[in-house]
This record gives C-alpha cells, sequence and structure tokens, in this order.
C-alpha cells in the first residue's frame, strides 16, 4: 500500500512539474496558450476524482474537458488515466485555484491538493504564477 501511495505521489509530482513547465518553456518562445492546460493522473474507479474549487470565479473559470485512459492497443477496465482541466480567462486579476483529489462523499482530507496562483491580464491571457502540491499527510 505504501509503495502504491508513494508511485502516486511520484506520478502527481512529475505531472505537476510538466503542467507547470510547459508554459514557462512556451513563453520563452514567444508561443505561450492562451488558456493553460492542467492534466492530472488520476483513476475514477477507486471513487477518487480530481475537482476544482476557484477562489475568485469572477477572474478565471475552469472548463473540464474530462478524463481520457491511457492510449493503449487494449482497454483495461479499471486502468487509470488523465483528467485535463483548462483555465479560462473571464477579467483581469489574480487568484487561486485549487484541485482537490478525493472521495466526494468522505469527510476526510484530500490525498494531494493543487493550488495554483493564477495572474489574468487585460487581453485574459492566463499566467500560473505559482504552484503549491499538497499530500493528505501534510
Amino acid at each position: 500500500m505504501k509503495k502504491t501511495r508513494f508511485m502516486g505521489l511520484i506520478c502527481a509530482l512529475a505531472l505537476l512539474v510538466a503542467a507547470v513547465t510547459f508554459p514557462a518553456c512556451a513563453e520563452e518562445n514567444g508561443n505561450a496558450p492562451q488558456n493553460p492546460a492542467i492534466i492530472l493522473a488520476g483513476n475514477p474507479t477507486t471513487g477518487y476524482t480530481w475537482v476544482a474549487q476557484i477562489e475568485d470565479e469572477s477572474i478565471v473559470s475552469v472548463v473540464d474537458d474530462g478524463f481520457a485512459t491511457d492510449e493503449t492497443d487494449e482497454a483495461v477496465v479499471g486502468a487509470g488515466g488523465y483528467s485535463r482541466f483548462e483555465l479560462v480567462g473571464v477579467a483581469e486579476g489574480y487568484t487561486t485555484v485549487t484541485f482537490v483529489y478525493a472521495r466526494s462523499w468522505e469527510d476526510e482530507a484530500p490525498v494531494y491538493s493543487l493550488e495554483y496562483d493564477v495572474s489574468v491580464d487585460a487581453d485574459l491571457k492566463v499566467t500560473i504564477v505559482s504552484t503549491t502540491f499538497l499530500t493528505g499527510e501534510s
């Protein structure tokens, strides 16, 4: 059980690095996305799902693009995959978007939480300013 939890933590950290690094690299090349996407590994067959919580919905909205399984030749029942969320600017400003990975019916702390501080400019371009990753054990 501990090994599985550790591997999940490693996967989440890898996705966090990819989600934060890609927009930064793209911006250096002059082609940063208008609406960055957050892609998070998960497995809803376990009951755990990623849910976005927006501090100020008048600044940014989150579009849930759904869940996709790993692309393989054969679909495996119960296999994990990825949730994709797109950050869309609504008005100029600064806010925090938190993604939590938990079971909706449990009153326990989320397994993982990701906090994204985002800035939206006058052109409604969303920029991820900082990211904080927390585990339920923190």
